[in-house]
This record gives structure tokens, sequence and C-alpha cells, in this order.
């Protein structure tokens, strides 16, 4: 296994059950609702459009980027998940017991690492990177997004640090290569455009 429950039990158990265990009814509902991706979908309405302002033409292809995007992310998550196969925290034998959970979810057995990680840091880099012009507040407001995300899942009890931070830095990176792949494409077809 690629990360012993040793690893578990020694450096993250301790700083994941104490945060696992910071909760009220109120923080409950807002976690649960942060995990939940369709309550996101009004800000990926938006972030599309702030991108669209930038980029008019092709919008399909910038739909077509977004959405291979995600699901390079969700299956690369998968197959980590599936071939590591580290046990969530609700689910290892160590601390499971000691997990508090919300609505009784558990998430799947395996879950390293982070697929709502992965995809929402990968959504905020893109979408940063296509419209870095647009402020500050407009990349915080991304960032956020992806933290509150990544932090939900550690709430809920179905993720460790390590797996959130894996998350965070390999969507990251795709969010960026998939960004700088879009801004040539569009570029490219932009100028074939031109020639026409």
């Amino acid at each position: 296994m690629f990360l012993s429950l040793e690893f578990i039990r020694d450096y993250e158990a301790g700083p994941f059950l104490f945060l696992n265990k910071q909760r009220s009814p109120i923080t409950d509902q807002i976690m649960w609702l942060a995990s939940n991706r369709f309550i996101w979908i009004p800000l990926y309405i938006f972030f599309l459009w702030m991108i669209y302002r930038k980029y008019p033409k092709n919008f399909w292809m910038m739909i077509l980027v977004c959405a291979l995007l995600i699901l390079v992310n969700d299956q690369l998550c998968n197959a980590f998940k599936h071939g590591i196969e580290r046990f969530r925290p609700t689910y290892d034998p160590v601390i499971g017991q000691y997990v508090m959970t919300v609505n009784g979810y558990r998430g799947g057995k395996y879950g390293f690492y982070s697929a709502h990680a992965a995809c929402s840091f990968a959504v905020a880099m893109f979408v940063s990177v296509l419209r870095k012009d647009a402020g500050t507040a407009f990349i915080l407001t991304a960032f956020l997004y992806a933290v509150l995300v990544s932090y939900s899942r550690l709430y809920l009890g179905v993720h460790y640090p390590s797996d959130l931070m894996v998350g965070a830095l390999i969507g990251t990176f795709s969010g960026w290569l998939f960004a700088e792949w879009y801004k040539r494409l569009y570029d490219y077809a932009g100028k074939r455009k031109g020639k026409q």
C-alpha cells in the first residue's frame, strides 16, 4: 500500500480527528451542501460566462475543454483510488469508529486522493489563468470555492488532509495545463478563421 496505516495513525489521524470533531448543526448543513457538486452550478455558469466574455468565439470549444478537464481529473482520481486502495477515514480499521459523519454518509471504500479537491482546484486554476485580468476578487472567489469544497470532505470524514493536498496539487496543475491548451486552441481557431 502506497500510504501505510502506520503513516495514517502516526501523522494524520490526530490532526484529522481534531478537525473532524470541530462541528455544529449549522456547519453540518453548510458542509453537506458545499460537498454537493450540483449546488455549485450557478457558480460554474458564472465562471463560464466570465471566460466567454474574454473568449467570445468558439463557445462549444470552451465547454468541451472544461468537460475534459473535469473528466480527466475524475477518472485519474478513480484510477489512483482503486490502484492504491487506501481506506477512507470512515472505513479505516484503526480510526473509523472515531470519525464523525453527517447524515450517515461514508463515501466509497477508498479515498486517495480526493476527486472533489482535484476537480474544484482544477476549475479554480483554469478560470484564474484565463481571466487573471478580472481582478483579485474573482481569483479569490475561485480558490475560496475550491478550499471550501475540499475542506467539506474532511469535515464529512471521508478524506484525510493528504488526500486533499494531493488532489489540490494535481487539480491545480491540470487546470493550468488545460487553460494554456485552451488559449492555444482559441488562437489557432482564430487564425484559421482569419485565413478563410
